[in-house]
């Protein structure tokens, strides 16, 4: 199955307290539903929405970050047939569509939570990549 619509419907950030001292940044994704969209794009094609939430918390309570939204998947009917119904008889997805549709959701969501953090004065939740000194790469590599 392919990935061919992905769509945030709502975006929540708060900011609780000043950050200061040690804190913990965890995520999570969270599949809510897997249905048939009546969308018909190419014959012998069909259409499923998973729906989905990714949150962020800075812990202790400091801050909170939530995204929720839905990608469009499109496959053979016999496949997105299988798909919701393992997802609604197992609550599972198959682990290599999982992978795609998680890189998705992680690619999207990351950008606009970086952009988030920056506007309400918050470190990133994911590290980013910084330059060096060549002193203080010297000082640091500990091959």
């Amino acid at each position: 199955m392919q990935i061919i619509g992905f769509n945030l419907t709502k975006m929540q950030i708060e900011r609780f307290e000043n950050i200061s001292g040690k804190f913990k940044v965890t995520s999570k994704i969270d599949v809510k539903d897997i249905t048939e969209e009546k969308v018909s794009p190419i014959s012998g094609k069909s259409v499923a929405k998973l729906g989905f939430e990714y949150n962020i918390d800075y812990d202790p309570k400091l801050a909170e970050i939530r995204f929720k939204g839905f990608l469009l998947l499109m496959g053979d009917s016999k496949e997105v047939k299988e798909a919701i119904a393992d997802w609604k008889k197992k609550g599972s997805i198959l682990t290599g569509l999982k992978i795609r549709i998680y890189n998705t959701i992680f690619h999207k969501c990351n950008l606009k939570a970086l952009e988030l953090e920056d506007d309400f004065g918050l470190p990133a939740h994911i590290q980013m990549p910084h330059i060096k000194s060549e002193q203080e790469s010297k000082t640091t590599y500990t091959g």
